[in-house]
């Protein structure tokens, strides 16, 4: 116990010597080992644990309503993930209840607590990558919670969906490499900064580093230029967050250091309409001059004049497996994490090294 306070689900795991998640499965009527049960029954007893309200009025039944938070809901990735999830949910007589954390830790923690307390079936989730503490387990009280979007290193103890953003770093990468590109900028997205050009590849272990997509594209960056004997040139990384005017001022950044360099890879598709509209202000010929690569294949890619070579990653299907594997967890079924591929999608904005 917490010295006389209310116990908590984390205690009860702790004494029954069985994950958070087990507890929230055992609180939810969701199978477990019937070896555990017994475990974690003693524990609740030893401890007179409660689970809240909201809880009891669920379990062995259903409201049919799935919380979902997100960063963002007006970024057109996101949108897209609620989008599949919404169509995958209503498929199963579901309904989405959804809540923008606007990119902030403390208000995603205020959803959290009030979604742990009312009536839905549980919770998928994409924490917002910030730098700040990561929200405590016990925090989701008894929800089940699939984590979507985020490497499984992000609260290894639950489910996750996610997509090989590594890959998606690697593919950009590698092409450039295959085209005869060798001088590859790497524009890295952090909605807040977490570091500087010359000290990202210390935040790769840093705890939490999962959250962050832009961190694993850099891994796959990394790969795809040591695989190629190609030097790593930490004045080739620019920090930028994820619009055009951060596409626009990544550019001025990387032009002011007088530097040579005759690609880039960009971790947003927004992003690299702004790097191309302020190269090409310049005087600089996409791709003749510099090959430029995106990531996301929104619609903007094909409208921009060259057409964007970009990584497509289907955020719609996140949204689907997402809500997928939600329903086999709330069904206890066997479940193991799920990763969605991507795929490099060639147009305009890149070309062979002249």
């Amino acid at each position: 116990m917490n010295n006389g306070s209310i116990p908590t689900m984390a205690e009860v795991a702790a004494r029954a010597g069985v994950s958070i998640a087990t507890v929230s499965r055992y609180l939810n009527g969701i199978k477990i080992k019937p070896k555990l049960v017994d475990k974690v029954k003693k524990a609740i007893d030893e401890l007179d644990y409660k689970p809240n309200q909201a809880a009891r009025s669920i379990r062995g039944s259903r409201s049919h309503t799935i919380g979902m938070i997100l960063p963002q809901l007006e970024h057109p990735y996101f949108s897209a993930v609620l989008e599949g999830a919404t169509q995958e949910a209503r498929k199963h007589d579901q309904t989405i209840l959804v809540a923008s954390s606007q990119g902030k830790r403390d208000i995603e923690h205020q959803i959290i607590h009030q979604f742990s307390r009312s009536i839905i079936d549980g919770l998928i989730y994409t924490p917002v990558a910030t730098g700040d503490s990561f929200i405590e387990e016990d925090s989701f009280r008894n929800l089940p919670v699939i984590i979507t979007g985020r490497s499984p290193s992000v609260y290894p103890e639950f489910n996750h969906v996610f997509q090989n953003t590594r890959a998606g770093g690697y593919l950009s990468t590698n092409y450039l490499l295959s085209l005869g590109h060798k001088k590859i900028a790497f524009f890295a997205s952090f909605w807040e900064p977490i570091c500087e050009s010359n000290s990202i590849m210390e935040c790769l272990t840093l705890p939490g580093a999962g959250v962050y997509s832009s961190l694993e594209r850099f891994r796959g960056y990394l790969d795809a230029l040591k695989e190629a004997d190609v030097e790593y040139d930490s004045n080739l990384v620019v920090i930028c967050s994820y619009g055009f005017k951060d596409g626009q001022q990544a550019a001025r950044d990387l032009l002011s250091r007088c530097i040579a360099f005759d690609a880039i890879v960009t971790a947003s598709d927004t992003v690299a309409c702004g790097v191309i509209n302020t190269l090409r202000a310049q005087g600089i010929q996409i791709p003749s001059d510099v090959s430029i690569l995106g990531y996301g294949n929104l619609e903007i890619g094909s409208i921009i004049t060259p057409q964007l070579t970009s990584i497509h990653q289907d955020m719609f299907a996140l949204g689907v497996e997402s809500v997928k594997a939600f329903n086999a967890l709330l069904n206890g079924e066997a479940l193991s994490n799920k990763i969605l591929d991507v795929k490099l999608v060639v147009r305009d904005s890149t070309s062979k090294k002249l």
